[in-house]
């Protein structure tokens, strides 16, 4: 009898330490601004899009994460920031990336900024190129709309010729 409560004991152990609500889940940037106080010195797990640029100051450096609903700072050393290799603007999709640290509300350190210290970045997702396709007919529009201004422009200063020449005679 002992031994099966042991065994129940162990399987509910290893149920409960494997469930989603243990696991490091990441949280929003919403979240982190809304609970500040809760999460202010704490271990969190943030995700998001590397986004702008990886700013270097010395040893270490900053990257902003957009996680869909906000942006936060990120400070890291260089050797954790130097596995981002694509950073979100109109051109690229940023690297989709986790980062593990500690979360500071305002931080002494950075001006009294939200930020998070980084202790670990791993690239989820790699971030790729995006193509922007020219749509066919607004060219031909604004081309067509381009012509008519030019057209329009030669106009106008036709007329102010010929009404300088009829002013004289």
């Amino acid at each position: 009898m002992k031994k099966k409560m042991l065994l129940c004991l162990v399987i509910m152990i290893v149920f409960v330490l494997s469930s989603p609500a243990h696991a490091a889940s990441p949280i929003s940037s919403s979240k982190l601004i809304s609970d500040a106080k809760k999460y202010d010195g704490k271990s969190v797990t943030f995700q998001g899009e590397a986004i702008g640029d990886v700013m270097k100051r010395g040893a270490y450096g900053w990257v902003n994460v957009h996680d869909g609903e906000g942006a936060i700072g990120i400070w890291a050393p260089m050797s954790e920031l130097s596995k981002i290799k694509f950073l979100g603007d109109y051109n690229f999709r940023g690297d989709i990336i986790q980062v593990k640290g500690i979360y500071n509300q305002a931080c002494e350190e950075h001006a009294g900024d939200i930020d998070i210290h980084a202790r670990s970045i791993a690239v989820i997702e790699a971030g790729k190129q995006v193509n922007h396709p020219v749509d066919q007919d607004r060219a031909i529009l604004a081309a067509i709309l381009a012509l008519a201004a030019i057209a329009l422009f030669i106009a106008e200063k036709r007329l102010k010729g010929r009404q300088i020449r009829m002013d004289q005679v």
